[in-house]
């Protein structure tokens, strides 16, 4: 039986997702994510009696039905130091914070690398863990410059893993917490692809990060080829600190 009661609501998100998961516990909602007026209301008639709005992120398929609840309810906004949003927080989050929602307590645990300010919410003394972005119920979760941190991504999963039982993603269906053990394996072969992209060839190669996504990502059913090489980008900034990849003006080349 779930813990939170789940509403997911349509939002401008990116594909294979079409809708960001609404969560509430107590008087506690959090992420009312869309932008749409009747997709708010059905946020106000779902939610009830409003006593806090929590964020895990800003993103805007996160945050775009915040001010409409706000609005309507009189609910004061929490989100963590770092995010950014258009609108006022009224009372910053930091990793560790206690929050007692009336019908159990959440913990914020700060899990940045997917974004800045990032918050994952575990229900104290069990192992279901709100998870935002850090995993999804479906596709997988882009790391984008200049917040998207490979290895900060990599330790909140692996801080999650530690912690959950059940993955209550922002994008999906609820999953088992082993999900992230195959994101971390998959983020490390994804980085063992692009090395070896690199480091075949002349030993002066250099290649720029779309090459490097069309070579790995070409043949995929339904890639963004923009945004996947995005996501190289932070990959190879991670070799990058390792010492085993180096720019080259905008290119790359094994080190």
């Amino acid at each position: 039986m779930s813990p939170f009661a789940v509403l997911p609501v349509r939002t401008p998100t990116l594909p294979p997702a079409t809708h960001t998961n609404v969560y509430r516990l107590g008087d506690c909602v959090i992420d009312p994510a869309s932008p749409e007026p009747r997709e708010q209301e059905r946020v106000l008639a779902w939610a009830g009696k409003v006593g806090r709005i929590l964020l895990t992120h800003h993103h805007a398929d996160h945050i775009g039905g915040v001010e409409a609840l706000a609005a309507a309810t009189g609910a004061p906004v929490w989100a963590h130091a770092d995010a950014r949003v258009p609108f006022p927080v009224h009372h910053r989050i930091h990793d560790g914070d206690l929050i007692d929602t009336g019908a159990g307590t959440l913990v914020a645990l700060h899990t940045p690398g997917h974004a800045d300010g990032h918050l994952a919410y575990q229900l104290v003394n069990t192992g279901h863990i709100i998870a935002g972005d850090l995993v999804a119920g479906e596709g997988t979760i882009v790391l984008l410059q200049p917040e998207g941190d490979l290895q900060r991504y990599l330790d909140s999963l692996a801080r999650v893993r530690a912690l959950a039982d059940t993955l209550w993603p922002a994008h999906g269906p609820p999953q088992p917490a082993s999900l992230a053990d195959a994101y971390i394996a998959h983020r490390h072969h994804r980085t063992a692809q692009f090395l070896n992209v690199l480091r075949a060839g002349e030993p002066d190669r250099t290649l720029m990060a779309d090459q490097i996504a069309a070579m790995v990502y070409s043949g995929l059913p339904g890639v963004n080829l923009q945004l996947a090489a995005m996501q190289v980008h932070t990959h190879l900034l991670w070799l990058a600190e390792r010492g085993q990849a180096r720019s080259v003006g905008e290119a790359w080349a094994a080190a």
